[in-house]
């Protein structure tokens, strides 16, 4: 019987906390035993074994993935029993048992051996009737849409964010980032909160007010900046400025265009909050966008400096809540515990082909081309990254991340 959807999603979480509990497994092992060989010769286990187990931890792309690639629940027993023979951690040898018990609950439950149920999964990969699964995925979210506009009375109507990340040239601990949020068509009732832009670099010394950006303002080099984007924003979004909580990282804007439809748009340079991931122990870095207002179309672009790009794999998922990521210990595998079931689809593009200039009639290619200018970089030294998701789920976090070898 194929697997229904609901099974697949909770198959991959035990993929994905298998995945995490096995890799911090592997990390206490001598340096020379991370390998196929020498994990083989350390353990006196199966090579085959070895082998399957590291391209389950460092080739899958999700949890489904992973149990199709580990070893059979015998061999997964033998590896445990092995290592508890040369590791004296009892913490993580309980969690890798309890993980490999579930995984063998979830074999009976579904299949009648690991092999029928990687069969299972890979059916359901390849014959899924993926529109219908992605028209379903969104009527949801439109209903949830609606729901939350009508409960904080304000939407947006597109979030366009396009970051652009490459090395700090003062300081290599750290990707020099430099990024435009912009909200098209925000409506707000008299009752609804005032309009907030949070971020999550702290304010520097002596902050008072965002700057005004224009297109002749450039960058300060290894300087936070804040700034409203006067061509891109509604020329009453600046005096209806109110106040900034130091507290949270955020600016207030009280009683703009009540009613109305307005724009706001904001480029921010953060040079010192990114970790840089190769020289960083968890090589992982990665851009978010929060949903912090009911919003109807979500527009993401990430254009990373292509000497990044070529030692990088790249992901994307959606994640409950918007809570900020600790820069510098970013494994990829470990948000799964807050990931969503929903999946975006992502999109590699020329920075010159159609897609990548305008959008449900917006010209994201003049607003992308505005940051690189204020910037001083040439978008050809980059790789542009983009999704788009209708009504994206308010209250989560939408991250693109990137895995560096």
């Amino acid at each position: 019987m194929p697997l229904k959807k609901e099974d697949i999603v909770a198959l991959g979480r035990t993929g994905e906390n298998l995945k995490n509990v096995l890799r911090h497994l592997i990390a206490k092992f001598p340096q020379a035993a991370q390998s196929i060989s020498g994990m083989s010769a350390w353990l006196d286990y199966n090579r085959s074994n070895c082998q399957r187990l590291l391209n389950a931890i460092q080739k899958s792309e999700n949890g489904q993935q992973v149990l199709c690639l580990l070893p059979g629940i015998s061999g997964l027993e033998e590896f445990i029993t092995k290592v508890s023979g040369r590791l004296q951690e009892a913490q993580l040898m309980l969690e890798a048992e309890k993980a490999v018990q579930l995984f063998n609950q979830q074999i009976k439950l579904y299949a009648r051996s690991h092999a029928e149920l990687k069969r299972l999964l890979t059916d359901a990969d390849s014959s899924g009737d993926e529109n219908n699964q992605a028209l379903t995925a969104e009527n949801k979210r439109k209903q949830h849409f609606l729901s939350s506009k009508q409960l904080l009375d304000s939407s947006v109507d597109t979030l366009f964010a396009c970051h652009v990340l490459t090395e700090n040239s003062f300081d290599k601990e750290f990707l020099q980032e430099v990024a435009l949020v912009s909200k098209r068509g925000i409506t707000r009732s008299k009752e609804a909160p005032p309009f907030v832009q949070f971020y999550t670099h702290p304010n520097p010394e002596g902050f008072t007010a965002p700057d005004q950006i224009s297109a002749d303002s450039r960058i300060e080099n290894n300087q936070f900046r804040i700034g409203i984007i006067e061509e891109f924003s509604d020329p009453a979004l600046s005096d209806a400025y109110s106040s900034y909580s130091a507290s949270n990282s955020a600016i207030v804007f009280n009683d703009v265009n009540e009613g109305g439809p307005f724009d706001a748009s904001f480029l921010f340079t953060n040079p010192d909050e990114l970790a840089n991931p190769l020289v960083h122990q968890s090589q992982c870095s990665s851009t978010s966008i929060s949903i912090k207002n009911p919003t109807e179309k979500l527009v993401m672009m990430v254009f990373l400096d292509k000497k990044l790009d070529m030692r990088s794999s790249v992901n994307v998922g959606c994640y409950q809540g918007n809570q900020k990521v600790e820069e510098g210990k970013l494994r990829a595998d470990e948000l799964w515990t807050e990931r969503l079931a929903e999946f975006p689809e992502l999109n590699v593009l020329h920075a010159s082909s159609p897609r990548a200039r305008n959008v449900a009639g917006l010209d994201i290619g003049e607003m992308s081309d505005y940051l690189f200018n204020f910037a001083g970089l040439n978008k050809d030294d980059f790789v542009c990254y983009m999704m788009e998701v209708n009504y994206p789920v308010w209250s989560s976090t939408y991250r693109i991340y990137f895995e560096h070898s």
